[in-house]
């Protein structure tokens, strides 16, 4: 039987850009991905499109058989990542403030439990929604905020689920 040798593909380079530039964007930058499995999501494909890569052109992942094993140890590698090193979501509570131009943008009071740890951080910031699972997140001054752009809503959203 004949093994046939596979060049990686442009298409797997592409997904490892993507992902890798959104993953960097996500622990660099303001942008946020809300959702900690979009994240995993996005790490897996990003490490595992580099293995793969890599592979190909050491031709030692030449088969799909050699291709899962390649997924099935990333993705493990990944949950225990994700199990020892995820501190929590940022949760709104309350949305404070919507803008009165663009409904994608408020201001918001959240709250992150951390895994190991007793208590809540807090925090207020400025959201603008880009996706339902990514956000650009800015901080925000209340007290300086122009109150002719902004409507007062304190709508409590209780996204933790507190009593």
């Amino acid at each position: 039987m004949l093994v046939q040798i596979r060049k990686p593909s442009l298409s797997l380079h592409i997904i490892f850009v993507v992902c890798v530039t959104i993953i960097l964007l996500n622990r660099y930058t303001q942008f946020h991905i809300n959702d900690y499995r979009v994240h995993f999501f996005f790490l897996f494909f990003a490490v595992s499109s580099l293995v793969i890569i890599i592979g190909q052109y050491l031709k030692k992942i030449q088969s799909n058989w050699s291709m899962i094993l390649v997924f099935m140890g990333i993705g493990i590698l990944c949950a225990l990542k994700a199990f020892f090193t995820w501190g929590g979501d940022w949760k709104t509570q309350t949305v404070l403030y919507r803008n009165i131009e663009n409904k994608n943008q408020t201001v918001n009071y959240q709250l992150r439990g951390d895994r190991f740890a007793f208590g809540y951080k807090k925090r207020i910031v400025g959201i603008y929604y880009l996706a339902p699972f990514m956000e650009w997140t800015t901080d925000i001054d209340t007290l300086h905020l122009d109150k002719a752009k902004w409507e007062k809503l304190n709508l409590q959203v209780n996204e933790m689920k507190l009593k």
